[in-house]
């Protein structure tokens, strides 16, 4: 019977930690979907792309999408000699996805926002 206990005892003592370890990795907070697109898309965007201070992968086949947080993030380029160069703000809305298109042809590159959603009311995409 004590064998039997103790294995018991075990046993839910390891369900309260794979419990307790799911609950602590859970991600916290509202998020949304940001789509990074550049066009065209065969020509590699020759400076490094960040939101906010986080550097993104290169981007590969024109298209990229990333779970974010919501708010406002700043989308911005690596310039000369390491300086930054803002594109644009882009909102980040609640389980929805914002698609922002980079025009490599221009100089500096320019920014378009997307943003679909049944609100007439909600704000808007991109912020230049």
């Amino acid at each position: 019977m004590s064998i039997t206990k103790s294995r018991i005892l075990g046993l839910l003592a390891s369900v309260a930690v794979v419990g307790a370890v799911i609950v602590a990795c859970r991600p916290s907070g509202d998020a949304g979907y940001v789509e990074i697109k550049t066009v065209p898309s065969a020509l590699p965007l020759q400076a490094a792309l960040y939101l906010d201070s986080v550097k993104l992968a290169p981007i590969r086949q024109g298209s990229a999408i990333l779970r974010q947080r919501v708010g406002v993030l700043k989308l911005q380029a690596s310039g000369f000699a390491g300086t930054m160069a803002p594109l644009c703000s882009i909102v980040v809305a609640k389980d929805r996805i914002t698609t922002v298109t980079i025009s490599v042809l221009e100089r500096p590159p320019r920014c378009q926002c997307r943003f679909i959603s049944h609100d007439a009311a909600t704000a808007p995409a991109c912020v230049s």
